[in-house]
């Protein structure tokens, strides 16, 4: 049988796409997560909080500059909702806030971009001073209570609420949405 080109070819293929596959998983190197349907789940928790917002929103996209998974997440949401993004009764309008400035931040809601661990901590004091709301799609970062509720829309919707910095931002939801979600 004759083999055309080096017989060790299949070999570096093998390699190179095993490395291109452990380079994606690379902590911090992961794609952004936040997704369209997910925006969409956190206006809808705006209008079920006991002092609903409405009309135009500040959302501001708190995200570390440093860490790639945190910038790639703030670029994909900033895309998404574009100069505003109407759901329900919000637009829902981005203001990127780099985490070294979210006690500043010029924000009605705050959006944590995912995979910042502990160097979160600083958005739940933002957020308990400011008395506002904060949101995310990083499950860690609600456990640990850097952000209030955490959305999920796949496999399907679901809402968590972390009482301690609900209750530390005075954010509070009627007693039907409660019915609805889990509190930890």
């Amino acid at each position: 049988m004759k083999t055309l080109g080096n017989p060790r070819q299949p070999n570096r293929l093998r390699v190179a796409a095993l490395l291109a596959a452990a380079l994606t998983l690379a902590p911090g190197m992961a794609a952004a997560a936040v997704t369209a349907r997910d925006i969409q789940v956190a206006a809808r928790v705006l209008g079920f909080a006991d002092s609903p917002l409405t009309g135009t929103v500040r959302l501001g996209i708190v995200y570390d500059p440093a860490n790639a998974g945190s910038a790639a997440d703030e670029t994909a949401l900033a895309g998404i909702l574009g100069s505003g993004l109407t759901v329900g009764a919000v637009t829902l309008v981005p203001v990127p806030v780099p985490i070294a400035k979210v006690g500043g931040a010029a924000a009605d809601v705050l959006f944590l971009t995912s995979g910042l661990g502990a160097g979160a901590a600083p958005v739940a004091a933002a957020a308990a001073a400011k008395k506002i709301m904060c949101i995310t799609t990083d499950a860690a970062a609600n456990a640990a209570g850097s952000c209030a509720v955490a959305v999920q829309s796949d496999p399907s919707v679901k809402i968590t609420v972390n009482k301690a910095a609900a209750a530390a931002s005075s954010v509070s939801f009627g007693t039907a949405f409660m019915l609805m979600i889990t509190e930890i």
